[in-house]
């Protein structure tokens, strides 16, 4: 959460030198909640003396207003297709949620643009494709 946590505050920094406004506090998704409470209840425990550094950056933010923790469940964090190993079922449904789109095969026009290249952008045709590439086995 705290290399997180710079990141974003350097991205802010960024973005006002760019003189873009940012409206804060920023939504800080976790699905931890041990996490989340060692932020908001600033109370030292020997079992979180490890993360002592980290737990100031991000509670400092937090007083600061720059940033809101709050939980998502597990099932719905979305960081997850890329950090684990997934049912096909969760995996689907995260890969919906990426937005993503079949490109199409002939991405160059043709000349004179006579033959329109076909457009399938079905999220559920997208996600089978993936797994497919993947895992033959999912599917």
């Amino acid at each position: 959460m705290g290399s997180t946590v710079c990141e974003l505050s350097w991205i802010m920094f960024l973005l006002h030198d760019f003189g873009v406004l940012v409206h804060t506090p920023v939504p800080f998704l976790c699905d931890n909640q041990a996490a989340l409470h060692i932020v908001a209840n600033p109370v030292f425990h020997e079992r979180t003396k490890h993360l002592e550094i980290d737990c100031h950056i991000v509670r400092d933010k937090f007083k600061a207003g720059l940033i809101a923790p709050a939980h998502v469940p597990s099932k719905e964090q979305l960081a997850d297709i890329f950090t684990k190993s997934l049912a096909a079922p969760s995996f689907l449904t995260l890969v919906s949620k990426l937005g993503l789109v079949e490109l199409p095969s002939n991405p160059r026009p043709t000349c004179g643009g006579a033959d329109e290249v076909n457009h399938t952008s079905s999220c559920e045709h997208a996600a089978t494709h993936i797994c497919k590439m993947f895992s033959p086995a999912i599917t």
